[in-house]
């Protein structure tokens, strides 16, 4: 039995969701989105062999972009 992104994002987002109090304010969706962001951009540049030009035009955004979400998501760079 395979388990789809959708599954294990709705029993995170579950989790993050009942750990909350009744009143309290949360801020689940820039984590969520951080969070699978930083995956895919790891994935696909893992697929292209971190060859950013390929990665980009995979992602559908450009280089520079692409440097300042690695930048700004932790992505370590290879060398």
């Amino acid at each position: 039995m395979s388990v789809s992104i959708y599954d294990l994002l709705g029993c995170e987002v579950t989790k993050m969701v009942e750990s909350l109090g009744r009143n309290e304010k949360g801020n689940i969706h820039p984590l969520i989105m951080h969070e699978v962001e930083r995956y895919v951009i790891m994935v696909v540049l893992e697929k292209t062999s971190h060859n950013y030009r390929r990665a980009s035009r995979a992602l559908g955004i450009s280089r520079s972009t692409l440097y300042r979400r690695i930048e700004f998501l932790g992505i370590e760079k290879k060398k």
